[in-house]
């Protein structure tokens, strides 16, 4: 389980998270929403470890996230940037293989392990055919697939039976800069590699952050609203996106909420 505990960030005399307390169970599905400002991005950087909270703690099965190796985290914790710009030209391979940082020594060049790893990342991902494709030549739906491939290679995601981890997938905006075809291609691939992370006995907990309601409720178990800082609600999407709540933290009238809500529940 990832849990954060009275999480507190400010950015100069900026507050930006305000004692935020959650937990995110082994194998669920986790929506982070909220307005601009609101502290989902921070609140996802926060949890993968990679900004220290000014107060408070994240732990991860029940061990401080700071003190653990972070070699270790990100073999256990993957993260998939809202951007991503890559200085060279790189093949897919490449970009997945890219992934494997975490299981590789100094100077260590991938094996032939971290390539099977790469190629069942894109397979996954439905991206194995464009193993030898320039990145910069794909679509933006293939190059969000192949970013996340390349996090799912990162993962270790095959364990002896008594291994009971489970590896993260943190997605920040996944869909935001893609077109209505690619932002449900890529939700449809998301739903699939959890499901099928169930199916195969090592679930894999996803947590993202986005600014789709339609998307947040037709993929996620569990989404928590965030509003200035801080946790304005939490629980199943039916029981969290209520006219009220939206009202409330998006600043809307009920008027406004109501018509939106019909579309996102329909």
């Amino acid at each position: 389980m990832l849990r954060a505990i009275d999480l507190t960030v400010s950015f100069g005399a900026q507050p930006v998270l305000d004692r935020v307390s959650l937990a995110v169970p082994a194998g669920s599905l986790v929506g982070i929403l909220g307005p601009n400002g609101s502290g989902k991005t921070t609140l996802l950087r926060v949890l993968a470890g990679t900004l220290a909270p000014d107060a408070g703690r994240v732990t991860l099965d029940g061990r401080d996230l700071t003190g653990l190796d972070r070699r270790t985290v990100a073999r256990r914790v993957a993260v998939v940037p809202q951007d991503t710009h890559l200085a060279f030209d790189y093949s897919v391979l490449e970009v997945a293989l890219m992934g494997r940082y975490p299981h590789l020594g100094s100077f260590e060049i991938e094996g032939p392990a971290d390539f099977a790893a790469a190629r069942d990342a894109l397979d996954a991902t439905g991206t194995l055919g464009l193993a030898q494709r320039a990145y910069q030549t794909l679509s933006g739906g293939e190059k969000q697939r192949v970013i996340i491939a390349s996090a799912l290679a990162q993962l270790d995601r095959r364990k002896s039976p008594d291994d009971r981890s489970s590896p993260l997938l943190l997605l920040d905006e996944p869909t935001a800069s893609l077109d209505l075809r690619y932002q449900v291609e890529v939700a449809a691939l998301i739903d699939r590699l959890h499901d099928d992370s169930v199916t195969a006995g090592t679930p894999l907990t996803v947590v993202l952050t986005t600014h789709d309601l339609h998307f947040a409720s037709a993929v996620c178990d569990t989404v928590i609203l965030l509003a200035d800082g801080q946790v304005a609600a939490h629980g199943a999407p039916a029981e969290v996106l209520t006219v009220e709540a939206l009202a409330s933290v998006y600043g809307i009238s009920r008027d406004l909420a109501a018509p939106l809500l019909s579309r996102v529940h329909a």
